[in-house]
């Protein structure tokens, strides 16, 4: 089948997108190679090398699936869907935060007597204005993503290609299940199951930065921290196994975690000194950084919106996705 313009662009943007992160991701390398080691504190070195290890691994899923999209792999629009959706969750609550929530007032720098003062509070609406628009622009992309490649035209170009027998470029646990006597897995069940998959690969990287980890509206360091974080791991590799191999109690799994994860995301905002709590711990995590205290406080409330649509709209997929789950799973478990 013929490959349609929209699809073109689209690998196009996703080159480009690549391509910067990767250049980004290769120069903070360099930048930490040839910065000495006694001019930044451990933990930003640390974090920064993390952040551009990440960057490369963007780059190359970015690349990967921009080449497969050129060839109409099933996969590649499975990975778009993803990917979209991780646009979505980053850039909504950035433009939410740039519209609701202050920015802090930088500090007035000294001047010569009889010259006028910058006005600081004109540059501080001009960078709130120009990161609501690049947080919106991020956000139209990803919603235009999602709808685009949800399409009955796009789909069914993308069913329309022959797939190969086998492709280094396209790992083949993207594609839904089709395997003869079981149900085929759901887009939606694919995707929450590699998100849970990547979330879990991300949460050894708290124990590495020795960063606070929060838990039923307490923070948590150093052994417990690392108890908490192996459980968290635990389960959502469990989760991410059973949901792609459309197991009965990978759905039971999943629908108790995301109860879960909702009701620690409430409790953690309001229990009494919540608030107090998060600001002693942010104080914390800045003085192991080797940065100052900043005078601006994120009210802890705001989390929710980060956090309880994502979760909610997980939780919607997994429990209307019943029937996916009803059947013979045999040779599921033993591909």
């Amino acid at each position: 089948m013929q490959r349609s313009a929209g699809v073109t662009i689209s690998a196009i943007v996703v080159f480009i997108g690549s391509g910067l992160t990767l250049l980004s991701g290769v120069l903070m390398i360099l930048a930490f190679a040839v910065m000495p080691s006694d001019s930044t504190p451990a933990f930003t070195r640390s974090a920064g090398l993390i952040l551009s290890v990440f960057m490369l691994g963007l780059a190359a899923w970015g690349i990967a699936t921009g080449v497969n999209l050129l060839h109409l792999r099933a996969w590649a629009r499975i990975s778009m869907i993803v990917f979209s959706g991780l646009l979505l969750v980053m850039a909504v609550p950035g433009l939410l935060m740039m519209i609701a929530m202050p920015l802090p007032t930088p500090p007035v720098p000294a001047v010569p007597n009889g010259e006028a003062i910058p006005p600081l509070e004109h540059w501080m609406t001009a960078v709130r204005i120009g990161l609501a628009v690049f947080y919106a622009l991020l956000a139209l992309l990803g919603g235009w993503w999602v709808y685009f490649f949800n399409s009955r035209p796009i789909r069914e170009q993308f069913r329309g290609a022959i797939e190969p027998t086998s492709s280094t470029w396209a790992p083949a646990a993207f594609a839904p299940t089709q395997v003869p006597g079981s149900p085929k897995r759901p887009v939606s069940i694919t995707i929450i199951a590699y998100l849970t998959l990547v979330g879990a690969c991300m949460f050894p990287i708290l124990n590495i930065l020795h960063l606070p980890l929060t838990f039923l509206g307490f923070f948590f360091t150093g052994g417990k921290a690392a108890l908490i974080v192996t459980g968290y791991m635990s389960v959502q590799l469990l989760m991410a196994y059973g949901l792609l191999k459309l197991e009965k109690w990978g759905r039971s799994l999943a629908i108790y975690y995301f109860n879960f994860a909702i009701f620690n995301s409430i409790i953690s905002v309001i229990l009494p000194g919540a608030q107090a709590r998060y600001e002693e711990a942010t104080a914390a995590m800045q003085a192991s950084m080797g940065l100052p205290p900043t005078p601006f406080q994120f009210p802890i409330w705001f989390s929710l919106v980060f956090s309880l649509p994502m979760i909610a709209i997980q939780l919607w997929f997994v429990v209307t996705r019943k029937r996916a789950f009803e059947g013979p799973h045999g040779s599921l478990a033993s591909r």
